[in-house]
């Protein structure tokens, strides 16, 4: 019998959802979920029973509606509002997906999907009562005279390095001494948290785990011992220049939409430029679905410490961030919110989750004494997964220009070690390699170990369009000296169209300043160039990590770093959806496997960005921001400078005219 409190319930759940998808003027198809979407999805599942009650989800998200849709969707119009949901429990073999129709407040799809294990939870702090309780554990635990109780556990997916059954939510867990958290090195135990038990030891004799103390960074012990500079105060007297309806955000002659996704973070969409008048389509989707930091220790433990961040432990749910004023965005940022899940299904407001705000670029353009200032947008997001913290800002300039900068920060990964002093030769205990070891020692018996950081760019780019996309690699290259270069000096573009898939992938070539020019098959500017962007890499790094290793059957986007793909609305990550998952391969590589063409056609580039971490002593125990990224830049997007007919602010205009009344002519240009 159904309770007339659960009918009311779902009413009410069903008028909340109507409200936001009829009555918000600003609402849109590709708009994140709101708080009263995500309750509804959770009480559709439990009504319909296909959540058991003991199910933990991992991803509650709005599934995206097919992309011909969102191009063809007119203001005000109706649109499918749907769901896609994951969960696991941990007393089945796989993990349930579903999708869910909240307009008409139904399930219309559920698969299970065996032997996949999802992503990191909160429920894995199950790791301390599991070990706690076996003998074996304690005793080694004794056998360096260390107490069970004086130390916590942390643990991390093994991956293909696990001994455990496959589909088993196996983990490697360490002990870490409370209070100094530094980890028992050389002591380690395959658990599995399926069944509860410890599966086997691994006790190393020798390795460093005195208690000392490291100097670990503590927010709370923070103290101020340098005076601070003069004031830098950023201010707007007369107000921001962007407009924020909803997600989309307006401003000169950008035309955006953005989200916070629980998987990805933040999502960039439908990026548009409205050029004399006429909108133009850039970029359909923009976003960092994966990214990977493998770890350069070849002890067990650190071999396995390659997070796939956004996999297996989301850039939104449970890590993003509230940004800080003044300190993550200046003060004339506007904040905005978003709505993300906890594991048990309840929403919850992230309330500075996004900063959008106008910055000084530096200089536009100048000649002689001619100049115009340079002012960006950017939009800015941040998530802390573990020890470190990045930083996401799409940037947007008024030449056309989008700029995509990311940010490390945070706390570098540690061992003990036996050294106190750099110029110590490496303990026969510690892992070294001829002499060498393996990370920078940071503090006496503290090192650093040495990473690297990946991250995967999907760019579902729509040049003047969704079709007639294609991609030509721009190498330049040397005339050979001889008749046709008699000086040595000449030196040409090559360019080559890209025609399947296996034929893009390619990999960074700065001996030839090798880019690629993403381009409108059809499209002509007014001096008969393909209209297009340009993708130019910046700070680049090679992958250490050989061939055939096991990190590269799950991270196969680090065989290159540029791929273009064959639009797919189910191809969204890099890695495969569940990448914590043993022997579970899926992603670029497989995708890519099939050759499909993409002269001429729907297509998404990815962009594999990549930084190799020796770290420096100046960098614990915080480490300064580091800056990385990639700039999409207009290649006859237009047929002259956008900008040529932009203006001073009032303000710069008569600090000039006060400039030239005090220095005489032949001092200055005048404008």
């Amino acid at each position: 019998m159904i309770k007339p409190l659960t009918i009311i319930c779902a009413f009410f759940l069903l008028l909340t959802d109507s409200v936001y998808a009829q009555n918000n003027s600003d609402a849109y198809p590709l708009d994140p979920l709101t708080a009263a979407e995500i309750k509804k999805v959770v009480q559709i599942l439990k009504d319909s029973k296909t959540t058991t009650g003991k199910d933990i989800f991992n991803i509650i998200n709005l599934k995206e509606p097919p992309k011909a849709e969102v191009l063809n969707y007119k203001p005000g119009t109706s649109f499918r509002r749907e769901a896609f949901t994951s969960f696991y429990d941990y007393s089945k073999n796989g993990v349930t997906e579903a999708v869910v129709d909240l307009n008409a407040g139904k399930v219309i799809s559920t698969k299970q999907i065996p032997n996949v294990i999802g992503m990191g939870l909160e429920a894995d702090t199950l790791a301390n009562n599991i070990v706690r309780k076996d003998k074996a554990w304690v005793a080694a635990l004794q056998k360096r005279g260390i107490s069970i109780d004086s130390v916590t556990h942390r643990s991390i997916f093994t991956g293909d390095m696990g001994i455990g059954p496959v589909g088993h939510r196996e983990q490697l867990v360490i002990a870490r001494r409370k209070h100094n958290n530094i980890d028992i090195e050389g002591l380690i135990a395959y658990t599995d948290f399926t069944t509860g038990k410890i599966l086997k030891i691994v006790d190393e004799t020798g390795s460093f785990d005195a208690a000392v103390d490291l100097n670990y960074f503590n927010k709370d012990s923070v103290k101020e011992v340098f005076n601070g500079l003069k004031p830098l105060i950023i201010t707007q007297p007369e107000g921001h220049s962007f407009e924020i309806k909803g997600h989309e955000i307006t401003w000169k002659n950008w035309k955006i939409r953005y989200g916070v996704d629980n998987r990805e973070g933040l999502v960039i969409y439908d990026v548009r430029f409205v050029d004399k008048g006429k909108e133009r389509s850039v970029m359909y989707r923009g976003s960092m679905p994966e990214m990977v930091v493998p770890y350069g220790s070849p002890d067990l433990f650190q071999a396995s410490y390659n997070f796939f961040d956004a996999g297996e432990y989301r850039l939104g749910q449970g890590t993003a961030r509230s940004l800080s004023p003044g300190g993550d965005a200046p003060e004339n940022a506007e904040y905005m919110p978003a709505i993300l899940h906890r594991e048990n299904g309840e929403p919850f407001q992230v309330d500075r989750a996004v900063a959008i705000f106008e910055e000084y670029g530096g200089t536009l353009w100048r000649h002689g004494a001619v100049s115009r200032r340079a002012t960006n947008l950017a939009i800015k997001y941040y998530t802390m997964i573990e020890n470190y913290d990045y930083g996401f800002t799409w940037r947007f300039k008024e030449d056309g220009t989008i700029d995509v900068d990311v940010e490390l920060t945070g706390i570098v990964e540690v061992k003990g070690v036996h050294r106190a002093n750099e110029m110590d030769m490496p303990d026969k205990n510690d892992y070294s390699y001829n002499g060498h070891a393996f990370g920078t020692l940071v503090h006496p018996h503290v090192e650093a170990i040495n990473h690297q950081h990946f991250f995967v760019f999907r760019l579902d780019m729509d040049i003047d369009g969704a079709n007639n996309n294609a991609v030509m690699e721009m190498n330049t290259k040397l005339v050979p000296p001889g008749s046709q270069n008699p000086y040595g000096n000449a030196f040409y573009v090559d360019h080559t169209k890209f025609k399947t898939e296996l034929e893009a992938q390619r990999s960074i070539n700065y001996e030839t300043a090798r880019n690629w020019h993403i381009m409108n098959n059809n499209g002509m500017n007014a001096l008969g160039q393909h209209i297009g962007y340009m993708l130019m890499p910046g700070l680049q790094a090679k992958t250490f990590v050989p061939e055939g290793s096991l990190l590269r059957k799950k991270a196969g986007f680090l065989n290159h770093q540029f791929w273009v793909t064959q639009y797919h609305e189910d191809e969204v990550y890099p890695a495969g959806k569940y990448p914590a998952s043993n022997k579970v391969y899926d992603g670029l590589p497989e995708w890519t496997a099939k050759n499909r063409a993409i002269n001429n056609n729907d297509i998404v580039i990815w962009y594999v960005a990549g930084i190799t971490h020796i770290v420096r002593p100046e960098e614990w125990p915080i480490m300064p921001t580091h800056h990385m990224g990639f700039s999409l830049m207009p290649f006859g997007f237009f047929s002259s400078n956008p900008t040529m007919g932009i203006t001073n602010p009032d303000f710069m205009k008569k600090q000039f005219q006060d400039v030239v009344k005090k220095q005489p002519d032949s001092a200055i240009d005048h404008q």
